[in-house]
């Protein structure tokens, strides 16, 4: 995200904008985190700021054209772990109980991955916002288990793969605005395909883990919300995966 660099551009539509998203610090915390590597404090809170700003346009124009009004989420920033509603937390998490997205500006699952650019940054608050979108519409909610592990192991992948489609439809949202550059989309596929669970640093022995879907499952459907239009075109549980 080069020219929205989430900074210059889109500081002037925060400066102008209807409102402001709503980002708070936790008070409380537990552990230090290591700060991101060439990543000042200021600048990531700015770039997370715009992003969810953006976010907070494209899903609440989206839900208005259904004649529906959009509840946005709130950002908790914080370091090392976090008690939530849902449990503690590490690393970037939704939490569905209190509409919450929690995440350490520190970014550690993107330094494990050697992904430092501020559009993976900005892809990870929008596929937690997809989340939130789930939370709040009729789209698959992942609490659902259909009654059996498998099914639930199965809804699991379908909802982590619409969440990828959502953050496709907002890329084409901010694409069409002029804020994205090629590298950026580069950048987010990279992402995906690094957090695929074919990646050997993502295996899990156990057949009961939670699925995110492969490097090529989350690569499709990302790019299939980049080509779509509305919620229906992310609707992975009546499509193949």
């Amino acid at each position: 995200m080069v020219r929205l660099s989430l900074a210059t551009a889109s500081l002037l539509a925060i400066a102008t904008l209807l409102h402001a998203p709503t980002i708070s610090e936790a008070a409380e915390v537990s552990t230090a985190a290591v700060p991101a590597p060439n990543a000042q404090p200021d600048d990531v809170k700015q770039l997370l700021s715009v992003a969810l700003a953006e976010t907070e346009d494209f899903w609440g124009a989206t839900f208005k054209a259904g004649g529906l009004k959009y509840e946005e989420p709130k950002l908790v920033l914080y370091t090392g772990t976090i008690a939530t509603a849902c449990g503690p937390v590490a690393g970037t998490s939704y939490c569905a109980s209190d509409h919450r997205i929690y995440l350490d500006p520190a970014f550690p699952e993107l330094r494990e991955i050697g992904l430092t650019g501020d559009f993976a940054k900005a892809l990870i608050v929008a596929r937690e916002v997809g989340h939130h979108v789930q939370n709040i519409s009729d789209v698959p909610h992942p609490d659902v288990t259909d009654g059996n592990q498998e099914a639930a192991i199965i809804r699991s992948e379908q909802v982590e793969l619409q969440a990828d489609c959502f953050a496709g439809l907002w890329s084409r949202y901010v694409q069409d605005k002029g804020l994205l550059e090629d590298t950026d989309l580069t950048e987010a596929r990279q992402l995906l395909r690094s957090l695929g669970d074919d990646q050997a640093a993502n295996a899990s022995k156990d057949p009961n883990a939670k699925r995110y879907g492969t490097s090529q499952q989350r690569i499709r459907w990302f790019d299939r919300g980049l080509a779509g239009k509305t919620i229906a075109d992310c609707d992975t549980s009546s499509n193949p995966l």
